[in-house]
C-alpha cells in the first residue's frame, strides 16, 4: 500500500496531462521524453519509499538489505505498476472518447439527414401547389363544370402533403390512393394530353412506406413529359410485392421519341434520387430504361416488414 501514491499520481499524469496534450495531439516524440523524465521520477519516488519500508519495519541497515529488495522493489512499484496502471486507464478513456465521439457523430449524422430530408421535403410542395392553382384559375376562367372535383382533389392532396408528410412512415394503400387522387386531378387539367391505367394490385395492408415517395416519382414522369404543349402522355402504374421487396413499375409512352442515352439530370430528379439515397440508403434500386418513345422506371425497395405481407399475398393466391 505504501506504493499506492505513485499508481495514482502516473494515472492522474496519463489521463490529464499526458492524454490531452500529447497523445491526442499526436506530440509522439514530446511524449516519449515526457514518459522518460516521469519513468525516472516515478522510480526515485518508489525508492525514497522502499527507504522509509526498510527503516519502518526492520533494524537492518538499508545497505546490507538483499538486492532484490532495495532495486526490484524500485523497478516493480516505480516504474512496472505505474507504466501498466497509466497504459491502462488510458487505453480505456480513449475507448471512452471514441465512444463519445461516435455518439455525437451518429447524432449530428442525424441532423443532418434530418435537415436534408426536410429540404427536400419542402421543394415537391410549392411546385405541386403553383402549377395546381394556375390550372384551377383556367377551369374556373373557363367555367368548367370540372371545377369542383379539382378543388376537392386538390383540398385532399394538400392535406396528405402538409400533415402526412411530417409522419415517418404512411401506410401504402393510403399513398397509392392520394397518387391516384392527383392523377385524377392531372387527368382534369390534361384530359387530351393524358391517359393514366393502374393495374390491380395485391393486398397491401400492413406495408407502410415513406410519405411522397409514389407521389413524388409519378409527380416527376409527368412533369418530366409536359415540357412540350404537343406531348402526349400514357402512364401505366403497377405494384406488385415480391418477398420483401416492392416494385413499383411506371410504364410511359409519349408520341415525342426520346434518345436512348438520354439521362434524367434536372434538378427535380436529383432531389428525389437523393431522398430515396437518404430513406432507404441500400435497400432501394432505381432503374430507368428509355427505348425510342417509351420509358420504364421502376423503384425497388426492400424492407423485412413486407414480408407478412407477402404472406398474405400467397395465402390468398393459394385460397383462390
Amino acid at each position: 500500500m505504501i506504493y499506492l501514491p505513485v499508481s495514482v499520481i502516473s494515472v492522474y499524469v496519463a489521463i490529464y496531462i499526458l492524454l490531452p496534450k500529447y497523445i491526442l495531439k499526436e506530440k509522439y516524440f514530446a511524449l516519449l521524453l515526457t514518459v522518460t523524465g516521469l519513468t525516472i521520477i516515478y522510480f526515485f519516488i518508489a525508492f525514497l519509499l522502499t527507504v522509509l519500508l526498510a527503516r519502518l519495519t526492520g533494524d537492518i541497515p538499508f545497505q546490507q538489505l538483499p538486492v532484490a529488495f532495495k532495486w526490484f522493489q524500485p523497478v516493480r512499484y516505480g516504474i512496472g505498476l505505474p507504466l501498466t496502471s497509466a497504459v491502462i486507464t488510458t487505453i480505456i478513456k480513449l475507448f471512452k472518447n471514441w465512444q463519445h465521439e461516435q455518439k455525437e457523430n451518429e447524432l449530428l449524422q442525424r441532423k443532418k439527414i434530418n435537415t436534408e430530408m426536410q429540404l427536400l421535403k419542402t421543394y415537391f410542395q410549392p411546385h405541386f401547389l403553383y402549377d395546381s392553382l394556375e390550372q384551377l384559375h383556367q377551369l374556373i376562367q373557363s367555367h368548367s363544370t370540372q371545377t369542383p372535383d379539382a378543388v376537392l382533389h386538390l383540398s385532399d392532396l394538400l392535406s396528405y402533403v402538409l400533415y402526412e408528410n411530417e409522419k415517418e412512415k404512411v401506410a401504402l394503400a393510403k399513398e397509392l390512393e392520394i397518387v391516384k387522387i392527383y392523377l385524377h386531378l392531372k387527368i382534369i387539367f390534361y384530359s387530351q394530353r393524358l391517359e393514366v391505367t393502374i393495374k390491380p394490385h395485391p393486398d397491401l395492408t400492413g406495408i407502410s412506406i415513406a410519405p411522397l415517395i409514389i407521389l413524388s416519382l409519378v409527380e416527376n414522369c409527368i412533369e418530366d413529359h409536359f415540357h412540350n404543349e404537343a406531348q402526349t402522355l400514357f402512364m401505366q402504374l403497377e405494384i406488385t410485392l415480391y418477398e420483401n421487396e416492392m416494385h413499383f413499375v411506371i410504364l410511359l409512352k409519349t408520341n415525342i421519341k426520346k434518345q436512348q442515352n438520354e439521362k434524367i439530370e434536372n434538378e427535380q430528379w436529383k432531389k428525389y434520387l437523393k431522398r430515396i439515397q437518404l430513406l432507404y440508403a441500400d435497400k432501394h434500386s432505381f432503374n430507368i430504361q428509355l427505348l425510342n418513345e417509351n420509358t420504364r422506371i421502376c423503384l425497388v425497395l426492400k424492407h423485412q416488414q413486407w414480408n407478412t405481407g407477402v404472406q398474405r399475398v400467397k395465402e390468398n393466391l393459394i385460397s383462390s
